[in-house]
């Protein structure tokens, strides 16, 4: 649960980043615009935990294993450029593999849920 006082924090910076202009003057966010993503992964289990490799049945799709499949994220391919730079570095409290929490639901490797 957010609070009143949190809210009204989120809601001051989101219309700051809506101002924002770039040097030419034009805003440098579009935070109205929206984009939809798709990415075609198959389950294939031979691909270690954790892992995505190109399909070489499926130009531009994907392959991992069902236990990253399950973990992952479902926009973890929609992250731009910007939001990689934020990672939240976590050690899994069950096999202590070190993840970015803001791609995984779950730890890829073990399957353990993420302690916030």
């Amino acid at each position: 649960m957010i609070s009143r006082k949190d809210a009204e924090l989120l809601e001051k910076t989101l219309k700051s980043v809506q101002n924002i202009e770039n040097a030419a003057g034009l805003p440098h966010y579009n935070t109205q615009a929206s984009q939809e993503y798709k990415v075609n992964i198959r389950v294939d289990n031979s691909v270690p935990h954790s892992l995505f490799k190109p399909d070489p049945k499926l130009e531009g799709g994907y392959i991992c294993s069902e236990q990253t499949f399950r973990a992952m994220k479902k926009d973890i391919f929609a992250l731009d450029e910007q939001m990689l730079d934020l990672e939240d570095l976590v050690e899994c409290h069950s096999c202590k593999k070190e993840l970015d929490r803001q791609f995984w639901n779950l730890c890829p490797f073990c399957g353990s849920g993420i302690k916030n």
